[in-house]
Parts: structure tokens; C-alpha cells; sequence
């Protein structure tokens, strides 16, 4: 996608006809998105890392909705979406977000339903699959312990700093231009 936008004149960054300071307000909200998805992910790799498809996870953000990750993904994407200030190029990056992502969740939940037992399909059942429920919020026990694979989650967090790094690189950019 970066070689279209690059190459293509339909899809250009910056072409939003809005002032500065509309646009400052744009990149705001877009990094606090990027903040939010990548603390998101951050959380949800705790519960998970560990575990992957092994034990069924039901607690934390994954009693809200069944792709927490997907979902705090989402939101670093509308965050990119505020920061490149083109329609064209966010309804790229949104369309380029849905075929990549929705056929990865139907599989990885396939895999799920046939490694579980009803345990998963009760679970697969009762939890929204990528629009969190906050009401069905199910905080773990303090006496519960999950268990981290660091390197795992020292790639999260690299993630994290990442996509914060071209947000500002991006954001600078037309700032500066």
C-alpha cells in the first residue's frame, strides 16, 4: 500500500481542506487512538502470550469480546487514519485492515472450536467476536497468575514504540512541510 499512496496522485496524504489548527485537533485524537490500541494490545498480550491456543483465556479484556487484539488494532488504525488526513488513504488503510484481519480471526476461531471443548463453544457463544461488551467485564482474582512469555511481550511493547514513532514521524512531517 505504502508504493500506491507514494506513486499514485488519488491517493495522497494531507489533502483534508482543513486548517491547522482542525488538523492539530485530528492529530491529537489520532494518537490518543494509537495510545489506546497499543496500551490495548499490551494488556490483552498479557493474558494471552503465555497460552495462545492451550488454555482457554476468559478473563481481562477477553471476557469482553473474543479478539481484544483485533480490536485494539483497530483502534491504532483510526488513529493512522486521523494522522494521514487523506479519505482515500484511510478507506485504503480500512479496507486493507478487513481483508487481512476478518479471514485471520473466522480461522483462528475455526482452530479454537475444533482444539476446545464446549467450554470454548459456551465461551464462542456468550462473547461478542470483536465489539467489546463492557458489561460482561470479568476482572481475575488476585489470587490468579498468568504466565508471560517476555520476549513475546518485549515485541508488544517494541510494537507499541513503533507504530508511536511513525505516528510522529508522520505527524512531523506535515507539521514541518
Amino acid at each position: 500500500m505504502i508504493p500506491i499512496i507514494l506513486l499514485s496522485d488519488n491517493f495522497k496524504i494531507y489533502t483534508l481542506p482543513i486548517t491547522e489548527m482542525q488538523s492539530l485537533a485530528l492529530s491529537l485524537v489520532g494518537f490518543a487512538l494509537v495510545i489506546i490500541g497499543g496500551f490495548g494490545r499490551l494488556w490483552a498480550s498479557l493474558y494471552v502470550e503465555g497460552f495462545k491456543t492451550k488454555t482457554l483465556i476468559k478473563e481481562g479484556p477477553y471476557s469482553m469480546v473474543r479478539n481484544p487484539l483485533y480490536f485494539f488494532n483497530f483502534f491504532t488504525l483510526l488513529g493512522f487514519c486521523c494522522v494521514v488526513k487523506s479519505i482515500p488513504v484511510a478507506i485504503a488503510i480500512l479496507i486493507t485492515f478487513s481483508l487481512l484481519h476478518i479471514p485471520a480471526i473466522i480461522n483462528e476461531e475455526r482452530k479454537l472450536l475444533s482444539r476446545h471443548d464446549d467450554l470454548y463453544k459456551n465461551y464462542y457463544n456468550s462473547t461478542p467476536r470483536l465489539i467489546p461488551n463492557p458489561f460482561k467485564y470479568r476482572k481475575t482474582k488476585s489470587t490468579d497468575r498468568i504466565e508471560v512469555k517476555i520476549k513475546r511481550i518485549n515485541n508488544v511493547i517494541w510494537e507499541i514504540v513503533g507504530y508511536i514513532f511513525l505516528y510522529t514521524v508522520i505527524d512531523l512531517f506535515y507539521f514541518l512541510s
